[in-house]
């Protein structure tokens, strides 16, 4: 089968995550698999819709005779930055899934759950990275003005990194700072993959303290490294997290302060959540990801609509 795979911006490091880990394992199950609309027309145009960048995926103008699928990646629907866009390509996909079930519920539109993957089997390392460590762009539905309040409550003088673009003009950075708090923050901004995952491999903490997410890739990743994991108590990472890490109420910073506190102070407990973080990733891997969608294509190629005129190639926009 010919699949497209196509996403709103491949050098955004989340999507470039799932053009690698899903186009590898589709190519290893024996598809053929391009990122992007180039080229002979593909039997499937998968897109996979973000918070940003829907309308840009909308305007897109797609070879007739092909099934279309439409994956929900963001965090909420209600994040989207084009929504009117994102109905319309609701409505013209062939299936339409999501990353949650939690996400799926929020489409209010039959569909599919499949899970993203991650990468599994890593060697376990020394955990004497930083303390804490989040991974995602810095934007207020991830929750880290939450995360510092509860942060600057610590005893000691713990670190903290943050790896992921800033999408706040800076406002966050003087938030730490009128905190108290810049000089035991690191703020990386993007960083390249390996080096991402040898900071998961490293730290003590991962900490996810979104307010809305539908399955988040980074967490994914910190629990297939091994990290003690503590994350909002919201359905996507509920769903993703299950027994194996910490919750907290999202937006509760003396919530979260306690779950840090507990987890810093306890090495013994952190190994424990952190091997049943690795244990319970393992069923969320890209090549499970790929059989599920399997199904889905071949459901969308049987539902696909006649193949249309010259004159119906119109951007869905």
């Amino acid at each position: 089968m010919r699949i497209a795979l196509v996403v709103p911006d491949p050098a955004d490091p989340a999507h470039a995550a799932l053009l690698r880990g899903l186009g590898g394992a589709l190519r290893r199950r024996g598809h053929g698999v391009g990122r992007g609309l180039a080229g002979a027309p593909p039997d499937v145009i998968h897109l996979h819709v973000f918070s940003r960048g829907c309308s840009r995926l909308a305007s897109l103008r797609l070879p007739e005779g092909c099934a279309l699928v439409v994956t929900s990646q963001g965090a909420s629907r209600d994040l989207i930055d084009d929504r009117a866009s994102f109905s319309r390509l609701l409505r013209r996909a062939d299936a339409v899934t999501a990353v949650s079930r939690a996400g799926l519920a929020q489409l209010r539109s039959a569909g599919f759950s499949v899970p993203n993957g991650t990468e599994t089997g890593r060697a376990a390392a020394p955990r004497a990275g930083p303390d804490f460590l989040t991974v995602g762009r810095l934007a207020a539905y991830k929750g880290l003005d939450v995360m510092a309040l509860a942060f600057a409550g610590l005893p000691g003088r713990p670190v903290w990194t943050v790896v992921g673009p800033d999408q706040t003009g800076g406002r966050f950075a003087a938030f730490l700072a009128r905190l108290g708090v810049a000089d035991r923050v690191v703020l990386t901004g993007s960083l390249p993959p390996g080096r991402v995952r040898r900071l998961m491999d490293s730290a003590r903490v991962f900490v996810q303290p979104s307010r809305a997410e539908n399955m988040p890739m980074a967490l994914l990743e910190a629990m297939a490294s091994g990290a003690a994991c503590a994350a909002s108590d919201i359905p996507g990472c509920r769903e993703t997290l299950g027994r194996a890490g910490r919750f907290f109420r999202a937006g509760d910073a003396r919530a979260l302060g306690r779950v840090l506190g507990g987890l810093l102070a306890d090495p013994a407990l952190r190994r424990e959540l952190g091997a049943r973080a690795r244990r319970r990733a393992e069923a969320f891997t890209w090549d499970a990801a790929a059989r599920r969608y399997e199904v889905v294509y071949e459901y969308a190629r049987a539902r696909a609509r006649p193949r249309r005129t010259c004159a119906d190639q119109s951007p869905l926009a």
